[in-house]
């Protein structure tokens, strides 16, 4: 199509019943493409300058050319119908923000405190973006507010509930791990004594590898467990987990009474001929290891023994 850049007169652009642009085209050509039933009144077309795309019929040359007159302006529809009220914005969630914050007052601090900060700032969030949908932002700032302040509250009383429990369960796990290296103890107390005649160090004299002779000399149970360092693998055993009076030490070599928290029974009548002897306890879970290996949880520990 022949495109015009005559001075003065005004252009358009054009679209096609197939949807493609056509133009510049003056009124005298719209003219003659209306007589040929090219473009109708709901033809697309905006000055060829730019602007906005209206119907043709609603351009009053364009109007004229097409023979249909003086075309009534556009009233725009009214948002709401007649008689009907518009609808207040929503303030549902603010005001449930506002009641989880109100819960502090009834020492509900650790179940609203943080329901009641999220749901303030959403609905604050939904006020600021969309004031015509969403009101309540003063409810919404009230609430998160008070819960921020039932949240310090909350934090001392959730420490008080929960700082028992888990002090009760690190016992427990303390308690159980204790109780294996008691095992590891008892096994290596039987390996050792497998190559020695069912008899444990303190059996045995130091000229067959023992260390009866330290029975007597010393109360510390260091030397007796330096000898079973192959049967242990470590030093570490020989420390109660809950014990913080003893320092740990994985090295046999500097092993000393700092590092042992069990007490060791370095008795003659403490062999495998008396399975029921007491061998090692642990004075801090009471837990006691018998001379057969087997170990009873929980038992009071005596006076004697060495440690």
């Amino acid at each position: 199509m022949r495109k015009q850049t005559t001075e003065g007169i005004r252009m358009y652009q054009i679209i096609g019943s197939d949807g493609k642009e056509y133009g510049p085209v003056s009124l005298d050509e719209f003219k003659a493409w209306a007589a040929q039933g090219r473009v109708t009144a709901v033809t697309k077309v905006r000055p060829a300058a730019g602007g906005e795309w209206l119907p043709a019929g609603a351009v009053p040359e364009l109007g004229a050319a097409l023979g249909l007159g003086a075309v009534p302006p556009v009233v725009p529809r009214p948002s709401v119908a007649p008689g009907i009220a518009p609808r207040p914005p929503s303030t549902g969630l603010a005001i449930t923000s506002l009641v989880l914050g109100l819960g502090i007052l009834v020492c509900l601090a650790p179940l609203t405190a943080i329901p009641a900060i999220i749901c303030g700032h959403i609905a604050y969030a939904r006020a600021r973006r969309a004031p015509d949908r969403y009101g309540g932002s003063g409810f919404a700032i009230a609430g998160f507010v008070l819960g921020y302040v039932g949240l310090i509250f909350a934090i001392p009383i959730l420490a008080a509930l929960l700082l028992p429990a888990l002090s009760r369960a690190k016992g427990r796990a303390e308690s159980i791990n204790c109780a294996n290296n008691l095992k590891i103890i008892g096994l290596a107390f039987k390996t050792w004594g497998i190559d020695h005649q069912d008899q444990f160090p303190f059996n045995v004299t130091t000229n067959s590898g023992g260390t009866r002779e330290w029975v007597l000399s010393s109360a510390d149970a260091t030397v007796h467990f330096q000898v079973l360092s192959n049967e242990l693998g470590t030093a570490g055993v020989l420390r109660c987990p809950a014990d913080h009076a003893h320092v740990p030490t994985l090295n046999f070599s500097s092993l000393s009474a700092a590092n042992i928290s069990y007490v060791l029974h370095a008795d003659q009548n403490v062999d495998a001929q008396h399975p029921d002897a007491v061998l090692v306890q642990c004075p801090i879970h009471h837990h006691e290891l018998h001379a057969d290996g087997s170990l009873h949880q929980g038992l009071r520990i005596t006076p004697t023994g060495r440690r």
